[in-house]
């Protein structure tokens, strides 16, 4: 953390105050009256081995309430994060290895300073900060952005002075498998449930009046932290030099400028860090002028928003109806794209059926470009097609679905290949994709569960139809015109089946029906599969006898 701005967010316990020199013409203090407001421009850059990361935007203070020793301030704002990578050089040529890099710990995404946020500062006209509400934290030691502005100042009127605290880092400890380090602020012992562990840091700032002009004072800075080593952690050295400048006049902040260099030292690598810090304060005339031009920004946006909806809103004439289908059905493909990318831009009440016919005639075209134009296409022309694309997603697996109630029977019709939603063992009440695998003699049904839309052949369960429902009607299911397995009698037909040549005989237990064949357990315990046309007439009428005996009567027990 630069400066005192770790004080406010984490453990820290107050020094001293060095005072030296001559004394000047004027205090300086933070002495505001309720009300007053002041922005600044910030930039922070990070210039990595690997990468250049920059954060910018604005940042705002409103001063609440005021008296003679302290005032109540509101921080609004955030800095937007911006990456340019690096190629690395090697040590051993193209396609060699370099040195161990030490893997960052600044790049955690809950830095809140990272995002617009509030905070409510308490501080005195020193610049101690007695009360924080709220998270502003930065990566790589800065600390909250809320508190960098706002610099110590001397005790009276001197030209030197120094600040030093003991401050505590607190680490983040999540099993995070990168072994990240660094400060992560109140996510941990000061209210995150967060585990964290706190490394005791040392903390000196000095302070020099460098120059006046007019109201502004210039005061040069120079600042270290450094933290030891310990068996967890790594040894940490931030040092920096740069200058601060402050409106007598005002009574804030005005400048800064600052070049840190962060050393992270763990094992026998050492990595350092360059670091620069900049903020200038923004004149009323110039946030004035910002908001006026963001206010006429964002009303040129919602006017294009507004075009654009109302086009899309607005039905195809009988013209363009015609020219769209008949482009569609030509042989060019560069006509075909674009009537494409036109339909998908629509967003109509009731799109018209004889469009979304057109369009999907290209779903399965050859060229790449076109099927991608007539996909996002249809999604524009075909709701059904959209509910359709939507569950396809879902079923893919392998995140909880939401329970069609869609219950299963020992009557339901299944089929091998089907898509369906399963409780799995150990896995609570929620409700999983699955396809089935298999449909034994004994009631269970055996599935495979699905990953990505893939199939782990080693993530098979045996479930109880109870603990199955079927899909969405919407969704599409694979050949179940041919896979199709109405519920039998199955336990107890063990039988002499004969093929159709009379030839060749087996006793066996029929098990099911799947894919046209009849599969069949004999004594042994072995399954056998045979086409159903290859067995004797006798045998054939059999199975048509156990699918119809088992529909007579639905509420019969089995």
């Amino acid at each position: 953390m630069l400066h005192s701005k770790l004080l406010s967010a984490i453990a820290f316990v107050f020094g001293y105050a060095i005072i030296t020199s001559t004394a000047i013409a004027q205090v300086m203090r933070y002495n505001w009256e309720s009300g007053k407001k002041f922005s600044y421009q910030m930039e922070v850059v990070v210039d990595s081995d690997d990468e250049t990361v920059s954060y910018k935007g604005i940042i705002h203070y409103t001063v609440n309430d005021t008296n003679a020793n302290q005032a109540t301030v509101t921080y609004r704002g955030g800095l937007s994060e911006s990456k340019t990578f690096k190629q690395r050089a090697s040590r051993f040529g193209p396609r060699g290895f370099g040195p161990p890099s030490i893997p960052s710990p600044f790049s955690e995404p809950t830095f809140r300073g990272k995002t617009q946020t509030t905070n409510k500062l308490t501080l005195t006209t020193r610049g101690q900060t007695l009360a924080m509400e709220g998270d502003s934290q930065l990566p790589y030691l800065l600390g909250n952005i809320s508190l960098i502005p706002f610099e110590p100042l001397p005790e009276a009127n001197q030209r030197q002075w120094a600040f030093d605290t003991g401050v505590s880092i607190t680490e983040k400890s999540d099993n995070d498998r990168f072994g990240r380090f660094g400060p992560f602020g109140p996510r941990g012992p000061l209210g995150g449930n967060v585990e964290a562990s706190l490394q005791a840091a040392g903390e000196q700032s000095n302070f020099a009046i460098q120059s006046k002009s007019g109201d502004l004072v210039v005061v040069k800075k120079t600042y270290r932290l450094h933290t030891p080593s310990t068996k967890d952690n790594p040894e940490l050295d931030l040092v920096g030099n740069g200058t601060w400048t402050f409106d007598r006049k005002e009574n804030i902040p005005h400048a800064y400028d600052m070049q840190y260099s962060l050393k992270v030292k763990k094992g026998n690598t050492t990595t350092t860090i360059p670091i620069t810090v900049k903020y200038d304060r923004i004149s009323a005339e110039q946030l004035a002028e910002m908001d006026a031009a963001e206010k006429q920004r964002a009303a040129e946006l919602a006017k294009a928003a507004a075009e654009k909806k109302a086009m899309a809103e607005t039905p195809l004439t009988a013209a363009e109806k015609s020219e769209a289908i008949f482009a569609m059905a030509s042989s060019d493909a560069t006509k075909i794209q674009s009537t494409l990318e036109i339909l998908s831009k629509k967003s109509l009440p009731d799109p018209d059926p004889e469009i979304a016919v057109a369009i999907e005639k290209h779903l399965a075209s050859s060229n790449r470009s076109i099927a991608g134009a007539a996909h996002k296409a249809m999604a524009a022309w075909s709701p059904d097609y959209t509910i359709k694309k939507k569950l396809e997603k879902e079923y893919q697996g392998p995140a909880p679905l939401k329970s069609t109630g869609l219950v299963v029977e020992s009557i339901t019709p299944l089929y091998v290949g089907q898509l369906v939603q399963a409780q799995r063992k150990n896995r609570g009440r929620f409700w999983f994709a699955a396809r089935i695998k298999s449909l034994p003699a004994d009631g269970q049904v055996e599935l495979e569960f699905l990953t990505w839309g893939k199939v782990n052949t080693r993530d098979t369960e045996m479930v109880s139809r109870r603990n199955i429902q079927l899909a969405p009607p919407e969704l599409e299911q694979p050949n179940q015109a041919h896979n199709v397995v109405k519920p039998m009698k199955a336990a107890g037909n063990s039988r002499t089946w004969t093929d159709a040549t009379g030839k060749f005989k087996v006793d066996a237990e029929f098990i099911s029906v799947t894919d046209g064949k009849v599969n069949l357990r004999r004594a042994d315990g072995r399954t056998m599969s045979i086409h159903v046309e290859k067995l004797s007439d006798a045998d054939q009428l059999h199975l048509k006898e156990l699918q119809e005996t088992e529909s007579e009567n639905p509420f019969q027990l089995n």
